[in-house]
């Protein structure tokens, strides 16, 4: 099976914690999508999304995790807690131009809130997941422009940061 990950997942050293025949394979870009903080957490905050684009221009990058199928209830349950998020199935492009078939996740649209920032910590791990995957400079940059919020839970914002590199 082939994950195309985009956020947290784009760790495939933690996702191979649950699912260790996990692989990475490279990266890929998903045309004619945008990523977005707009998947409402439990938290008071918002988590990575990607939601199909009007604007042909627009492509999320990722990568591509190849695993056992038999793995996949390692990490996703759709009747439990996976309940907010659907694995659906895409093409995307790989970085030599190949085009592959690969299942993504999308929240669902009870779990989707436009007006709800992600906390600073969060944003921040996402912009440096996306460094060490090797994506676009100008991908990047995009994503880093994006607004965030303080988190107004201090210890759990401290501890956060320190998980993260300076």
């Amino acid at each position: 099976m082939l994950l195309f990950a985009y956020a947290g997942n784009m760790d495939v050293r933690k996702f191979s914690e649950a699912v260790p025949s996990a692989k990475r394979m490279g990266i890929a870009r998903l045309p004619g999508f945008s990523f977005t903080f707009n998947k409402t957490a439990d938290d008071e905050s918002s988590k990575a999304n990607i939601i199909p684009s009007d604007d042909a221009g627009d492509t999320v990058w990722g990568v591509l995790i190849e695993f056992n199928e038999q793995e996949k209830s390692k990490f996703y349950n759709p009747v439990t807690w996976s309940m907010d998020l659907k694995l659906e199935t895409i093409n995307c492009i790989a970085d030599n131009g190949e085009i592959y078939q690969a299942e993504a996740f999308f929240a669902q649209p009870h779990a989707v809130n436009n007006h709800i920032l992600p906390y600073d910590w969060y944003h921040k791990k996402i912009v440096q997941l996306a460094e060490d995957a090797g994506l676009p400079t100008e991908y990047i940059n995009k994503i880093s422009l994006m607004p965030c919020k303080i988190d107004p839970d201090e210890k759990r914002r401290a501890r956060r940061f320190k998980r993260l590199r300076a």
